[in-house]
């Protein structure tokens, strides 16, 4: 006997997305369950539904190309203040300089060092980089 929650996934599906099995399952638990069966009514119109909609054309109303590219425009030419544009260039190359720096920094710490090794004293710190410093 199967019951709902073994067949609630299978209540969305087309038949011929399932196997003979599950269509036999399906078909004598909706026939035996109401709420199943309520479900399994739902999903069918609604593949009508957009069964029949992927078949309608309609044309957009008059005037609406004109309206979508008049918008676009204002959206182009909403940004010609000079100091707007130099801070957006100054944010976009601090934005590069720190990419560039952590993938130095990243890089360094990958590569091993022979010297590190020779001067790592107990209770003395680590020669860092500069940039190892400033985070």
């Amino acid at each position: 006997m199967t019951t709902c929650h073994d067949i609630r996934p299978l209540l969305p599906s087309r038949a011929e997305e399932l196997s003979l099995f599950e269509i036999r399952n399906r078909a004598e638990h909706v026939a035996d369950c109401a709420r199943c069966a309520t479900e399994a009514a739902a999903y069918s119109r609604l593949g009508q539904a957009l069964a029949v909609m992927a078949n309608l054309e309609v044309d957009p109303a008059d005037g609406t190309l004109e309206r979508v590219l008049v918008a676009i425009g204002r959206r182009r030419t909403g940004v010609t203040d000079p100091r707007v544009l130099a801070a957006a260039g100054a944010s976009g190359a601090l934005v590069a300089t720190v990419v560039v720096a952590r993938a130095v920094r990243s890089r360094r710490r990958s590569r091993r060092r022979p010297w590190s090794r020779r001067l790592r004293l107990p209770n003395l710190p680590v020669p860092t980089p500069a940039l190892a410093r400033a985070k």
